[in-house]
């Protein structure tokens, strides 16, 4: 049922007057300065007018409060709500081309909403819903054609992991490899209308198949999982728990009529009953089917007075499920109990090889983004540990987009993007390094970065109100925040760390000499001896103003009796620390503020010249 360009013009052009008459009823002086009504108060009034039938005018008032709402920017819920509204009455009225031209007008603006901030609209859920709505429409309008175009859009929205899913072009079908599953987008009047991929083991993966029927629509959502943890009850267990379910449940004519599962080795239970629906009364069938390690179930809904065709639709779809296999996803033992050794041969301060030993075993069963993400980081690691760069450099380049397309583990992505970062720089892809090491910046914010930004014109992380610019990297040392106003340097492959800390109190020199002997002490296990105190001129944070005033003090130091046998390993990269003999502090003044750098000195010159290094590049 097509309705001219015209005629959609012609509606959104009375949305613009509804939204200019209303503000003309709501003004008590045509002189006075003109108030528009707000989004809210337009969405209302569709709503009102929708309750009193007038639909037509209920759509124009849903897209004017529509409208409204994306004057006030960011995230508006009224515009969500108002946009819904609007297709929804578009829908009643049967104007299903221009419910489905709504829907994606909308998708077309968040999409440039998003690409104006520099975002992708990838997997929003705002998106996938309303691509919903407009499959839904089109197929009422009898557009078979787009129906198929924006299932399309759908699967690229999606953006299922391309080694799991395809679209099978000459059917068309959607196949989930992993699974051995494969299913129609459209058959007969069925047609797919949401696809949300598993994006973990132990996650479902969504599908949902409408149409409408006489009575109302008829949904069938299907959810497919893999449990390893059904290996605990063995084929013949789950056939007796079904055949103990069958002899106290007696099944109801509905649950007859309807179609079982045909595939093979299938534990299955079916349950029907009256329900309700969206307020109204309505019936559901509940099938639940175990195959190996995996677990199906369907839900199905339909009108009352719809029993007879709908369970003629529900043969043809379960006829047009293919379901080959019920592959396992582990060869020997399942990955859970992998997963769980490479953590505590991890967790361990020599563990570091022999967890990347374990992830490379387990490797051929990591199949989903995050399992990879996480073989492939403790590979990664492990290949920077042996200064195995490029090794090192393919390991993590598969490390981290894997973990951004999935559930993130904070701790093993920020070494990937650590350890990558650091491996540019010393191959000299700077590019690559600085933008893996802002990212890396950007991913840790905490109290340690409040108040603070990574300029897009610049390689430092920068006060906003004092004006302190840290270098992300000074040579071989990159910058990690701590905790509030405290950061640190550190050189991945040594080990060697540098702290700072901004904007502490001023002392007097002899209060601060003992807080650092404290510090020293109780902190480094050091007993700090004599003490040389020299000029430091630092680089200036600001131009004009108060200029910063510094001093550089390095004390004799050795480790108390009680540390001397302590080892300074790091247990991720392996690292050893080796035990300073001097400490060298930078303590820079700037009006009632006070910044300081600390650096063990150990034995040989290039720690005080790496020391140096930092603390001439940071701009106080």
């Amino acid at each position: 049922m097509n309705r001219s360009l015209t005629n959609r013009h012609w509606h959104f052009l009375a949305a613009l007057l509804l939204v200019s008459n209303m503000a003309a009823s709501f003004t008590p002086n045509v002189s006075a300065q003109t108030q528009m009504p707000d989004a809210a108060g337009l969405m209302r009034e569709a709503q009102r007018l929708n309750r009193e039938g007038s639909l037509a005018q209920a759509s124009d008032a849903a897209r004017a409060a529509m409208l409204a709402g994306r004057k006030r920017g960011g995230l508006d819920f009224t515009e969500l709500d108002a946009g819904a509204l609007l297709i929804d009455l578009l829908y009643k009225q049967a104007r299903y081309d221009e419910a489905r031209s709504a829907a994606e007008e909308q998708i077309a603006h968040w999409e440039q909403q998003a690409a104006d901030s520099g975002r992708s609209s990838r997997r929003d859920s705002r998106v996938t819903h309303r691509l919903g709505q407009a499959i839904e429409a089109s197929m009422m309008a009898g557009e078979r054609t787009e129906v198929a175009r924006l299932q399309g859009k759908l699967f690229a929205v999606v953006s299922p992991d391309p080694g799991l899913w395809r679209i099978l072009p000459d059917e068309p079908r959607l196949r989930y490899d992993l699974a051995d599953f494969s299913m129609p987008l459209m058959l007969g009047q069925w047609k797919l209308t949401k696809f949300e991929p598993a994006q973990k083991r132990d996650s479902n993966t969504i599908v949902l198949y409408t149409q409408e029927l006489p009575g109302g629509r008829l949904s069938a959502e299907i959810a497919l999982s893999y449990d390893e943890a059904q290996r605990k009850q063995s084929a013949a267990e789950r056939q007796e728990s079904a055949d103990a379910y069958l002899k106290r449940h007696k099944p109801s004519a509905l649950e007859t009529a309807m179609p079982d599962l045909s595939f093979d080795g299938l534990t299955s239970f079916k349950r029907g009953e009256q329900s309700v629906c969206e307020g109204e009364e309505c019936l559901n069938v509940h099938w639940l089917a175990f195959r190996g390690d995996w677990r199906m179930d369907i839900d199905v809904t339909f009108g009352l007075h719809d029993e007879a065709k709908a369970t003629e639709q529900m043969h043809q779809l379960f006829a047009a499920l293919k379901w080959q296999s019920a592959p396992p996803l582990f060869r020997e033992r399942p990955l859970a109990e992998q997963i769980r050794n490479i953590e505590v041969a991890a967790s361990l301060a020599n563990g570091v090889a022999k967890a990347a030993e374990l992830a490379e075993q387990a490797l051929p069963d990591a199949h989903f983004p995050e399992e990879i993400a996480q073989m492939q980081t403790y590979i990664g690691v492990d290949q920077y540990r042996r200064a195995n760069f490029d090794a090192a450099r393919r390991a993590l380049g598969l490390a981290v987009p894997a973990w951004e397309n999935s559930f993130i583990n904070d701790v093993l992505y920020r070494n990937a993007l650590d350890y990558a970062a650091d491996i540019a720089y010393r191959q000299g892809r700077s590019q690559d390094a600085v933008a893996l090491n802002r990212k890396l910046i950007e991913w840790q914010e905490s109290d340690a970065t409040l108040g603070w930004s990574v300029p897009k014109d610049e390689n430092a992380l920068v006060n906003n109100r004092e004006g302190v610019h840290l270098p992300l990297r000074v040579g071989d040392y990159r910058l990690r925040p701590d905790t509030h106003g405290r950061f640190y340097y550190e050189n991945l492959q040594s080990g060697a760390q540098i702290g700072l800390t901004v904007g502490m109190p001023q002392s007097s020199e002899q209060e601060l000499e003992l807080t650092l002997r404290s510090f020293m002490s109780k902190t480094l296990g050091l007993q700090a001896a004599g003490i040389r105190k020299a000029k430091f001129s630092p680089r200036s944070a600001v131009q004009e103003g108060v200029s910063a005033i510094g001093q550089k003090w390095e004390f004799e130091v050795a480790p108390l009796p009680e540390e001397q046998d302590h080892s300074s390993k790091k247990p991720v990269s392996g690292a050893v620390r080796k035990t300073p003999t001097k400490m060298t502090f930078w303590i820079v003044d700037r009006k009632e503020q006070r910044s300081m750098l600390r650096a063990p000195v150990t034995d040989n010159s290039r720690s005080s010249a790496e020391a140096d290094q930092v603390a001439q590049a940071v701009s106080w």
